[in-house]
């Protein structure tokens, strides 16, 4: 046991940090019932400020972390109060959005403001000299510290919690909110305090976390995601479980340290948080239940009244969205003798992303089902490819539906959480599942080929070709044609019908004879199938694969882009697609900075569309709906007078029916 000592201590000591960031998770979830997924982003940003204060104008500790902690922070919090509060009530897939915007929202600031987000070093707040506590063991001074302020903090906020006016406040509105503002206690200010304290967590993990990472965009984001698997044992709510089961996870993630710190076991290592939280998921299922305040109830009724309507919508613009979708599908045909050789390239790569963008919307628009690891798929379907399709690409055709037949029991095992959970906790399900896929199995250098990656080959099929760039555009908009095709059936069909009555109320679909389990799994898989095709031509496209092609960001702008578009209709794929191209891919000759201000504005514009399943598409149908009726021609004179007599004749009574 002895041995263990060490990685004992050490893991108490990472767990500390986990620890103050699940307690931060839970408290603003308890009294608000939003999780925030951009809990991580508020370490990113506050860490970055602490960094312009203390190490860039070199401002003392004393002075640089209490404005952090007592201005800084704060302010934060109340830009998130102020921006969920509007949110409360509606259904868990809008609040999950918008919180995964505000993770491109402050790294496009991040990046903007301090030039691209470069990894940098920050000086740490308490010193990093050791000292002697066991046989060889040196513990740091930090370390301790750290543990010593995340205890500190820990007991202060359950103190405050258990033994103030404020936490008796705070359980009057989470068990009944209309009751506590009849006894007089303000719901808003108990909220608004709640996100404060949070985000005060938030900043104080970032700085004891950045030293020991380096500050980096990406690295410090990902690490405080590894506190999400204690928020959800604590079961969102109880703040020592969420301490305490912190610590067992640090404890656990350390111990495979002392076996070996390289290959399968370093990966296991860094994503054993990940892993716990699938597996609590799984195991806790139907126990896991979401705030009521963040969930709106639908009723029987309501999804029949709902359905009706959408599917009424959907009739009266079916056919010229149909003509339209043909006209820019031989639009896109001759394309590429406009557009310049390398920008063809560009193209292939939007193209791929609009059939990623279709299998989002056939799963979260139409099933309700959110996923945010459709990249893991394509990742898939586009390294069998890169191993299995031979020098010259002969052996495509057989790779790629190996890809998509792997992509079966994946689609299962990711469908498998959402039997017994909904809402939040799927989508936590299908986060775990993105960065257990990231950390095991494409940090795996026999897969992925590490660093350097591998190269995939152009395909050949039945003896044809695809060498060229054009030759491979044209392939994959045969396929993206033939996906939306196949997907606009769907739609139109008995199985579209039951997804949208899946997505609008389980229980009215049970009513009416949905088997929930088939229909569920089968959303999961068919959208993880042609995510893995996607792949396939992915990797064949790009030739050059590495595994930053299909981080879990990757996903979450995946999932961005196409709330942007319309996360219900398949314009919304497009548009995302596009907008991918043009902010992301670098498809318009404008300066390189506008690509961060093009990113800062696609978060903004999913804050504000978030609610709306049809994004910028109903605007726009909307506002040309408008001109339209503006640009009428004004009725002739004959027409007028006509209707001038009818209504004199029938009284006020036809007045007030005509609407004149």
């Amino acid at each position: 046991m002895s041995a263990y000592f060490p990685f004992i201590v050490i893991g108490i000591f990472t767990g500390s940090i986990y620890g103050l960031a699940a307690m931060g998770l839970v408290l603003t979830y308890k009294t608000t019932g939003v999780f925030n997924f951009a809990y991580g982003a508020v370490a990113m940003i506050c860490a970055f400020v602490y960094w312009q204060m203390h190490d860039a104008w070199h401002w003392s500790a004393w002075i640089a972390l209490p404005l952090l902690l007592l201005v800084v922070a704060p302010l934060v919090g109340y830009i998130f109060e102020a921006l969920f509060r509007p949110l409360a009530g509606l259904s868990a897939e809008v609040p999950i959005v918008v919180s995964i915007a505000m993770i491109a929202l402050f790294t496009a600031i991040v990046v903007i403001v301090w030039n691209g987000g470069q990894a940098r070093g920050l000086q740490p707040v308490i010193p990093r000299s050791s000292f002697h506590l066991a046989g060889h063991l040196f513990v740091g001074y930090d370390q301790l510290g750290t543990f010593v302020i995340a205890c500190l903090a820990g007991g202060a906020l359950w103190w405050l919690l258990r033994h103030t006016r404020f936490g008796t406040a705070t359980r009057a509105v989470v068990d009944n909110r209309d009751l506590a503002s009849i006894i007089g206690i303000n719901g808003d200010n108990v909220r608004r305090t709640s996100w404060i304290l949070s985000t005060v967590f938030g900043g104080l993990v970032g700085v004891l976390l950045s030293p020991d990472l380096v500050l980096d965009t990406n690295q410090l984001f990902l690490v405080v995601l590894g506190a999400f698997a204690p928020a959800v044992i604590a079961r969102l709510t109880s703040l020592p479980w969420a301490f305490g089961s912190a610590l067992v996870i640090g404890v656990i993630q350390s111990i495979p340290h002392k076996w070996s710190s390289s290959g399968l076991t370093a990966n296991i290592e860094s994503t054993a948080p990940f892993i716990i939280l699938f597996i609590t998921l799984i195991v806790l299922g139907n126990q896991l239940k979401e705030s009521g305040m963040a969930v709106r109830s639908v009723s029987a009724s309501q999804a029949s009244d709902g359905l009706e309507a959408d599917e009424v919508a959907h009739a009266e613009r079916a056919r010229r969205s149909t003509l339209i979708g043909v006209a820019l599908f031989v639009f896109c045909i001759f394309l590429p003798n406009i557009v310049a050789g390398p920008k063809v390239g560009i193209l292939t790569v939007g193209i791929i992303f609009a059939i990623v963008g279709v299998t989002l919307v056939v799963l979260t628009g139409w099933a309700g089902q959110i996923s945010l690891a459709q990249f893991s798929f394509v990742g898939v379907g586009a390294y069998i490819v890169g191993h299995l399709a031979g020098h010259n690409g002969s052996n495509f055709l057989g790779a790629a539906l190996l890809g998509m037949a792997v992509a079966v029991p994946l689609g299962i095992i990711v469908g498998l959480p959402s039997l017994r959970l909904k809402g939040l906790y799927l989508a936590l399900a299908t986060l775990a599942f993105a960065l257990i896929m990231d950390g095991v199995v494409f940090n795996d250098v026999r897969i992925s080929g590490g660093i350097s990656g591998i190269i995939a080959p152009r395909p050949r099929i039945f003896g044809v070709s695809f060498a060229s760039t054009t030759a491979m555009y044209e392939l994959c908009l045969g396929v993206l044609g033939a996906v939306l095709l196949a997907a606009l059936l769907l739609r139109r069909g008995p199985i579209g019908r039951r997804l949208l009555i899946l997505r609008d109320s389980p229980l009215a679909a049970q009513m009416l004879g949905v088997n929930l389990t088939i229909t569920k799994l089968g959303a999961f898989v068919a959208s993880g199938v042609i995510a893995a095709l996607a792949g396939a031509l992915f990797g064949s496209a790009e030739q050059a694969l590495n595994p930053m092609n299909f981080q879990f960001s990757v996903s979450l702008t995946a999932v961005l882009l196409v709330v942007l578009g319309g996360r219900s209709v398949l314009s919304g794929a497009i548009i995302g697609a596009v907008t991918y191209m043009v902010g992301y891919l670098g498809l318009l000759p404008i300066p390189t900075a506008a690509h961060n201000y093009i990113q800062l504005g696609v978060a903004l514009g999913v804050i504000g569309l978030g609610r709306n399943p049809e994004g910028t598409f109903a605007i726009s149908q909307a506002e040309a709906r408008r001109s339209m009726s503006i640009l009428k021609p004004r009725p002739r004179r004959a027409r007028v007078a006509a209707l001038d007599v009818r209504v004199r004749s029938h009284g006020p009574a036809m007045e007030a029916h005509s609407g004149v």
